[in-house]
């Protein structure tokens, strides 16, 4: 199974690039194809202006089947624009004729503008491999990153059309009232909460699945969702009693938590090659220091980083432990918000730098924690 993915302009490029890690991040047989430098856009003609929408309308879908306190702040009755699923629909048309992309893989067009039928995401009932999915108005009703849901809803897609025949029978049949499952309706769109959180298929659904996708693709598909729920919780900050994680740097210097559900904590090399350096003195480092670590630094990011010759990268490094610039402070607070994004402040505060001005900086995390599998 292919499952390529299109952006339109308004959509943010890290939230898109997060989505598609998430998704990337279970090996298996659906593959997800993207490119960055693709991008759709809207005519003027195609979005509708100002749109009045009061509070039940904005929390509610409409029902129609026709293809014509979370709560972040909102003032109602709320002003946005809309666009037609048709327009949507038009936009994944267009990208698979631009490609010669075949008629039996997906394209889902991920998008910041809001739809007339106020929807999270549907599939094409003219041609059920072409769908959507809003990215915004997520933090209304989720205390997270947008990208969880998002890459759910990718794989929610995938998965409905192969358990129902045409989108009346999605419509029709799906589970009124929530259970949990990926097909539950949510017509109040608060109700999505439930399924995002448990990370499930029914017995029901799954045998709707039954000889119309790939055990391999199911499994897969499975995989993703569970680990989407594992990362979300952490996220939220609601597994901040759990025991702490190991953290593995492999032998690609790629930091895992490998107890939190192999959540991979993604810095840049120099952040990296930062936080390596910290990891390696317990007691710590005086940020007024880090220059007595300029040589030490040089090796990790060059064991790191292949961009550029010697010459750059001790640029940056030395740029980096000038005492006269925030670069290394900036790098600090960055590693620290990756780390919350990933498993929740609580957690996050024993992996991350941190230290008192004008005291030592250093890394909480008992090194008999850490495995450098590189070593």
């Amino acid at each position: 199974m292919k499952v390529h993915l299109l952006k339109s302009a308004e959509v943010n490029m890290s939230l898109f690039t997060k989505v598609i890690d998430f998704l990337q991040s279970i090996t298996g047989p659906i593959s997800f194809i993207y490119d960055l430098n693709t991008t759709a856009y809207y005519e003027d003609e195609e979005i509708f202006m100002n749109q009045i929408i009061d509070r039940v309308e904005f929390e509610n879908k409409k029902t129609s089947i026709s293809t014509d306190s979370l709560m972040n702040m909102r003032i109602f009755p709320l002003e946005r624009e809309t666009v037609d699923w048709d327009v949507l629909f038009k936009k994944s048309n267009q990208y698979r004729k631009n490609n010669n992309i075949p008629n039996d893989e997906f394209i889902f067009l991920l998008t910041n503008i809001a739809n007339k039928q106020n929807w999270f995401a549907s599939l094409d009932e003219k041609m059920p491999y072409n769908g959507f999915i809003h990215t915004d108005d997520w933090d209304y009703y989720i205390n997270c990153s947008a990208a969880f849901p998002i890459a759910y809803e990718v794989i929610a897609l995938a998965l409905q059309k192969h358990m129902f025949e045409g989108l009346y029978e999605l419509r029709t049949k799906v589970h009124e009232s929530p259970i949990g499952c990926v097909n539950d309706f949510c017509y109040h769109k608060r109700e999505i909460i439930l399924k995002l959180r448990t990370g499930d298929v029914c017995e029901d659904c799954i045998e709707r699945a039954n000889g119309k996708i790939s055990v391999p693709e199911l499994h897969h598909a499975l995989q993703i969702m569970s680990s989407l729920r594992e990362k979300m919780l952490f996220a939220q900050n609601l597994k901040k009693f759990s025991p702490l994680s190991q953290l593995i740097i492999d032998p690609f210097n790629k930091i895992y938590l490998s107890d939190f559900g192999n959540i991979e904590i993604k810095l840049r090399p120099l952040e990296k090659a930062l936080y390596i350096l910290f990891l390696r003195y317990p007691s710590g480092i005086y940020h007024s220091s880090l220059s007595d670590h300029r040589i030490e630094l040089y090796e990790i990011y060059a064991t790191i980083s292949s961009m550029g010759d010697l010459a750059e990268m001790r640029i940056r490094i030395d740029d980096m432990v000038n005492t006269l610039n925030d670069s290394a402070s900036q790098k600090i607070s960055r590693i620290k918000r990756v780390f919350e994004e990933a498993i929740g402040a609580d957690l996050a505060k024993h992996y991350y730098i941190k230290g008192e001005h004008g005291q030592q900086k250093k890394i909480d995390i008992d090194r008999t924690l850490v495995k450098l599998l590189n070593n």
